[in-house]
């Protein structure tokens, strides 16, 4: 039960003793409130108690009534303090906030809140109200009995430290401020007395969705679709999350929608704040980089890797796994260099579904093709290289499929990362893909080019090692030459090492 010392505070507010919040009260305005809102039948005269303590007397008889939750509904409605203060809705409505704040911070003495659900108010009983249903570095979820929404609160360990409090401050303000978008979560109100808020309750997250079901590729790709539009709109408003992962993407009522904008910012808004806590930079396996170094570093890039990592995840059920049919977006989103990756969520969406029109075409390795043999290298070609094995890219190369040489140059210019999948994958096979003497050849020219470009050591590295097993294990005249031109060109010192290893040897002309 709330104690007699709360009830009496709460009775001043609502006479105009205690506080501005309410206009001051009479004692026939005070018998008037009470017989025209609860059906009583009191009259006001000799006798009459002090005001407090027959609206005192009111509210235990409410308790007892169950009709408690109607008094603070009612003296919280604009409706009631426009009257009480003769003001517009506008102000009337930072009254009744300002008047539920400091009701909580009177009823917490005793363990007992307000909550909201709409325009209904609920006296609650904190610790019987609240079930834990997650817990995370800074804040307890509840699943609030009452009202039937979640409650997000800060944990009492960091109630002290005004840096998190700000954040978790903020991440409700980008919230709410939000909410107009399609897929963002709704939240109701913020708590300043122990700084939590209420939100609306979701069925499950993203990745329960994903873990209890095998996902046909149509509804993987809607998801995938859904997440990135929302993610759209939050960066048009110049505004990143920093903290995206399939935990924090739930579905309500079939709808995905994304919540916990806590390393949540604002762009238009300067900060050089940076945490010095772990936790906050987002999950593991989902958080760009650059952030485990300077979370202030985070930008629309930062988002896109964790968005590559949730495209990886939807489709393989491992968000580091790229194989998939959508592998060169995720894996250009995923970029450890974020220079490379798509610049916002928008930009990755157009990618994604481009990809996924033109995986859905029947003949797209024709098409592919036909704009390699015509020097063309557009995100199609790009796509089809990403999809092929390294058997796949020896037998192209073999085959001497039309400057099919020259795009996988271009592919290997983007980054280290696509340069080293294409020659380790040449370097793994084409031993056992080499048939005939001949067939080395179109290797080794790849080969030479790639140590005329602009590559790292490690890269030409690979490439000099290939490019002289052909040219003096294999015996292939035509190799050595070009060892011999790469040579004359003028290479690193360790790499003309590895070129000129054992060339002095003479070998039987039918080899060659």
């Amino acid at each position: 039960m709330i104690s007699e010392e709360t009830l009496k505070r709460i009775c001043n507010v609502f006479i105009g003793d205690e506080e501005e919040f309410y206009a001051r009260k009479s004692g026939p305005q005070i018998v008037s409130f009470f017989n025209n809102y609860f059906k009583q039948d009191d009259s006001y005269g000799q006798g009459f108690p002090s005001r407090w303590i027959f609206v005192y007397n009111k509210l235990i008889m409410l308790f007892e009534s169950n009709q408690i939750d109607e008094f603070f509904i009612i003296i919280l409605s604009s409706k009631f303090l426009m009257k009480e203060h003769d003001c517009t809705q506008v102000d009337a409505s930072e009254w009744s906030e300002k008047a539920y704040g400091y009701f909580n911070k009177l009823l917490k003495v005793d363990s007992y809140a307000l909550a909201k659900s709409g325009n209904k108010v609920y006296l609650i009983e904190e610790d019987s109200d609240y079930e834990l249903i997650g817990s995370g570095g800074f804040a307890n979820v509840y699943y609030q009995k009452s009202t039937g929404l979640v409650v997000k609160k800060l944990k009492e360990d960091f109630l002290s430290d005004s840096g998190i409090r700000s954040r978790f401050k903020r991440e409700y303000r980008i919230t709410k401020e939000l909410e107009d978008l399609e897929g963002i979560i709704t939240v109701f109100d913020f708590n300043e007395n122990e700084y939590s808020y209420s939100m609306e309750r979701a069925e499950e997250t993203l990745y329960g969705y994903i873990e209890k079901r095998t996902l046909p590729i149509d509804t993987k790709i809607k998801c995938i679709k859904i997440v990135l539009r929302i993610m759209k709109s939050v960066h048009e408003r110049n505004v990143i999350h920093r903290d995206l992962s399939p935990t924090n993407i739930f579905i309500l009522h079939g709808k995905m929608k994304i919540a916990d904008f806590g390393l949540g910012k604002d762009l238009n808004m300067f900060t050089s704040h940076q945490t010095i806590h772990t936790q906050a930079v987002g999950q593991y396996y989902f958080c760009a980089p650059e952030q485990f170094m300077m979370l202030r570093d985070g930008d629309k890039r930062s988002d896109v890797y964790s968005l590559g990592r949730i495209i990886n995840y939807v489709m393989t059920g491992n968000p580091v796994d790229s194989h998939h049919e959508f592998r060169s977006v995720a894996e250009k989103a995923t970029n450890s260099d974020a220079a490379y990756r798509y610049e916002s969520a928008g930009q990755l969406l157009g990618a994604f579904e481009k990809s996924v029109e033109y995986n859905a075409t029947a003949n797209k390795t024709d098409v592919a093709k036909r704009k390699i043999g015509s020097g063309i290298y557009d995100s199609d070609v790009e796509a089809y290289l990403y999809e092929l094995s390294a058997k796949e890219i020896c037998r192209n190369l073999i085959t001497k499929l039309s400057k099919f040489d020259q795009a996988l140059i271009r592919f290997m210019n983007d980054n280290d990362e696509k340069a080293n999948h294409i020659i380790q994958s040449v370097e793994s096979v084409y031993r056992e893909e080499c048939k005939t003497f001949e067939s080395n050849d179109p290797i080794a020219k790849f080969a030479c080019l790639v140590l005329k470009g602009n590559f790292s050591y490690t890269i030409n590295e690979t490439a000099a090692i290939i490019l002289h097993n052909i040219a003096f294990d294999v015996n292939r005249f035509s190799a050595q030459h070009l060892v011999e031109e790469i040579l004359d060109m003028g290479v690193e010192p360790m790499l003309e090492d590895i070129l000129k290893s054992n060339s002095k040897q003479k070998w039987p002309m039918e080899m060659r």
